[in-house]
């Protein structure tokens, strides 16, 4: 019995160790694949920048006249983007690493080096960390016209990724102040690590775009004059003058909402027989992640359910044009102090006692200063017909402090308790055309059942009724009022 338990022990050691080598087998084919497909991604690289970097060459200026270099403007205009400033930065943070003494050009070697780190870096952090000095100009604190700067640049190059036509707006500056003033506070200077911790916060994506349009760059995808920009009519229409939305706020919001908000495009797989073996690749799938992040021209799918200035100010206007609505919705409320927030709702509305809303709730005040002032369930309550609670809407999650309370009467906004007067509320729609048929189909119906019960009240005798069975000549009745034997139809 003994050598039985010994011998089946040392048939389970063979055979744990045979499984364990197997598994050893697979592990060790799929680390040299990856090695092999890594080793291809950084040799593709480097190919890109070389063909990059003659290209430039040939294109340049009569003033780049050294082989193999490229002058300071040469390399500024390859990158100077729509607002022509972006250029500088990029050459003053490749070169503060490079050993060179000659700061008017850029070798071959120092382009290509340099293009190399950037390429490589998909790590969020890195990322941060690498943009928060080209716009410090590697100093080690951001000032106020930095931070503006940023703000400014990385709107710009987000509509250039997105090949979308930037127009001035004397609007969008009121948003880079706000978010600078929501950045430094009272402060004059924000060092990486105050910076760092307030993008986590609240603006989490900040930088992507910009990432994701210098690596196309650098890629030789394509240069930025080569970029087609065109006009988006829908995105127009959600920035026209008299909405609350500008290019900037979308922009904003595109960055800071989660993406039940955007509808987000199906997910790019790359053809051919290499497929699965491109997406083993972390810096391959990392890029693919960025791209899927660029989410402002998903926005344009947004619909405007309610306008004040259109469809009336009065709750009863706003329930007409709101309800029945079963997909997120994104609010704007514009009020006395030039403040504008927005309240992001991860679902339809609802009346009722209770307050509502999923985890991706979100409030957050745009103007005069940025910053998101709450997020998360149970936040909003509309109540119109519940009497132990005061009618209107509230907002503010449960064991937080109430931020806005609209009345009943729409009149006026109480900011922290504050009465405020109410010049604007908006109400867009972020579900699909289905959530939008499913509200008109809805409110058609609702149409025709009162269309119908006018005419039942009206020619009774059509639907089989009498007036002697009608409810309203009881209810009549028990108020005194002799009605005698009179009918609607005569």
């Amino acid at each position: 019995m003994g050598n039985q338990i010994v011998r089946k022990s040392s048939v389970s050691r063979k055979s744990t160790h045979e499984q364990q080598h197997g598994i050893e087998d697979i592990d060790g084919s799929e680390s040299d694949q990856l090695h092999m497909s890594r080793k291809k991604s950084r040799k593709y690289q480097t190919i890109a920048l070389i063909k990059l970097f003659e290209k430039l060459e040939l294109t340049a200026d009569g003033d780049n006249a050294h082989p193999g270099e490229l002058t300071k403007a040469t390399f500024e205009n390859a990158f100077h983007g729509p607002l022509h400033k972006f250029g500088k930065l990029m050459y003053l943070q490749m070169m503060t690493n490079s050993s060179t003494t000659n700061r008017e050009r850029i070798t071959r070697e120092q382009f290509v080096k340099a293009g190399r780190e950037i390429l490589k870096m998909f790590d969020e952090k890195v990322i941060v960390k690498y943009y928060y000095y080209l716009f410090a100009s590697s100093k080690d604190h951001l000032n106020k016209e930095d931070a503006r700067q940023m703000f400014e640049i990385s709107f710009a190059l987000t509509l250039s990724l997105s090949k979308i036509l930037y127009q001035e707006d004397e609007r969008d500056p009121r948003v880079f102040m706000a978010m600078v003033t929501g950045l430094f506070g009272i402060n004059t200077e924000v060092t990486y690590e105050e910076f760092n911790k307030w993008v986590n916060d609240y603006c989490p994506h900040l930088f992507h775009c910009v990432h994701n349009w210098v690596c196309q760059v650098l890629t030789g995808s394509s240069l930025p004059e080569e970029m087609e920009m065109a006009r988006v009519p829908h995105l127009e229409g959600l920035t026209a003058g008299n909405n609350c939305t500008s290019m900037a706020i979308l922009w904003l919001l595109s960055l800071t909402l989660p993406p039940i908000y955007t509808k987000q495009p199906d997910p790019y797989k790359p053809d051919g027989a290499s497929a699965s073996s491109a997406t083993k690749d972390p810096m391959w799938t990392s890029m693919l992640l960025l791209r899927k992040i660029a989410r402002l021209p998903e926005v344009q799918s947004w619909r405007l359910l309610y306008n004040s200035d259109n469809h009336g100010m009065s709750i009863n206007r706003f329930n007409n044009h709101v309800s029945s609505y079963h997909a997120p919705t994104v609010t704007f409320f514009a009020f006395e102090g030039r403040n504008l927030y927005c309240l992001a709702i991860d679902r339809g509305w609802a009346e009722g006692p209770a307050k509502f809303g999923g985890v991706d709730c979100r409030l957050i005040q745009l103007l005069p200063v940025y910053r998101v002032i709450q997020a998360g369930e149970k936040m909003i309550r509309w109540s119109e017909h519940a009497r132990e609670i005061p009618k209107g809407i509230t907002v503010g999650c449960e064991g937080k402090a109430q931020v806005l309370r609209l009345s009943v009467e729409f009149d006026k906004i109480y900011h922290y308790e504050v009465p405020c007067e109410l010049h604007k509320i908006e109400v867009w729609g972020c579900g699909t055309e289905t959530a939008l048929k499913a509200q008109e189909n809805q409110r058609k119906w609702e149409a025709s059942a009162i269309r119908k019960e006018q005419s039942r009240k009206l020619r009774p005798q059509a639907y089989g009724e009498s007036w002697d069975d009608s409810p309203d000549k009881q209810i009549l009745q028990w108020g005194g009022v002799d009605v005698g034997n009179h009918s609607y139809n005569r």
